[in-house]
């Protein structure tokens, strides 16, 4: 590789001030296989006309980011037309119905959430469901809500207003709960308890959601990073190419580590006798893309390309080991 090249390679680079690169911000999705799979099955549970389903899996799995990842590519490709909303449960000492719906106004991006009693509130809430149904000529709204492990049966109850109001109206709504293990347990409790009709409004689909488990799935998120990521837009420049543009012009790519990635994740693991089922979440995974770009990269050292031990310093990094050391006590 000669220095002409490398200039010359350095100098097309677009300009992206330190801090605001993607990478930096975390404000990017890349799809791992379990992602893309996730998102395959809520589309057929959208098409079926499902009323319900529930999302699991540990902390950290990369659940939130299947949901960033499902809330951006599923209206383009089942029509833009489709409403898809999304909320986030908060944990409540008592649960009230006036906050509850203030909430649900406020994340659906309704402009006036906090006017009017408990009531009222509600009632603006059914009716911008409709009206976003009626609009889109399906009369259909889908409605994600995540940390669902926080609904207590109350709450519950009060979805199941709201699902009513648009029954009622001609709008079918699609619930899909995302949450941690906990959300199964309530299934299973609600389903020995009778409680027949929170299961067939919210929870009559279930799926568990991984971490990464395989050379393949790590080779597969490292390649979105080479190839299907883009910043800026339309510049043809992917993250590896933008933080190691003479290695990427060169032919090298992230994908190549895939087996590096692994061992170093195994041999970790038995360094600090972790020993129970070998599973990456997906936060440490993308974590440690990140730490190794930023840190050897070009807003960093500006290393000619990454070696095993930026890989091992990025991982130790990430807060994966002490992660599995606690989910190990729980």
């Amino acid at each position: 590789m000669s220095e002409k090249n490398d200039t010359s390679v350095t100098k097309n680079r677009p300009l992206v001030s330190i801090g605001h690169h993607p990478i930096e911000t975390g404000q990017y999705v890349i799809p791992t296989k379990e992602i893309l799979k996730v998102n395959s099955v809520v589309k057929d549970w959208v098409v079926k006309r499902a009323s319900g389903g529930i999302i699991y899996g540990r902390p950290r799995i990369g659940k939130s980011q299947a949901l960033k990842y499902m809330m951006e590519v599923i209206p383009r490709e089942l029509g833009d037309n489709l409403p898809i909303l999304k909320t986030r449960c908060r944990k409540y000492k008592i649960p009230s119905e006036d906050t509850f719906f203030e909430h649900l106004l406020e994340d659906f991006g309704h402009g006036f959430p906090s006017i009017g009693k408990a009531n009222k509130k509600r009632s603006r809430v059914s009716n911008f469901l409709i009206e976003k149904g009626e609009k889109s000529g399906l009369r259909r709204v889908i409605v994600f809500i995540d940390e669902a492990q926080r609904l207590v049966e109350l709450q519950y109850d009060w979805l199941m207003d709201i699902y009513n109001d648009l029954n009622e109206a001609g709008i079918s709504m699609t619930v899909i709960l995302i949450g941690q293990k906990e959300l199964l347990s309530i299934r299973t409790t609600m389903l020995q308890q009778k409680k027949a009709q929170i299961i067939g409004r919210f929870m009559t689909k279930e799926y568990e959601f991984s971490g990464v488990k395989s050379v393949d799935e790590i080779k597969t998120c490292l390649t979105g990073y080479d190839n299907f990521s883009e910043f800026p837009e339309k510049s043809g420049w992917s993250f590896t190419r933008y933080f190691f543009p003479e290695a990427f012009e060169n032919g090298e790519k992230l994908s190549q580590f895939a087996d590096t990635i692994i061992n170093v994740f195994i041999d970790i693991r038995r360094e600090h006798g972790l020993s129970k089922n070998f599973e990456i979440p997906m936060q440490y995974l993308t974590l440690s893309i990140e730490i190794a770009l930023k840190t050897s990269g070009a807003h960093g050292h500006s290393k000619e390309w990454l070696t095993v031990n930026d890989w091992r310093n990025a991982v130790l990094g990430s807060g994966y080991v002490e992660s599995e050391i606690y989910m190990a006590l729980v």
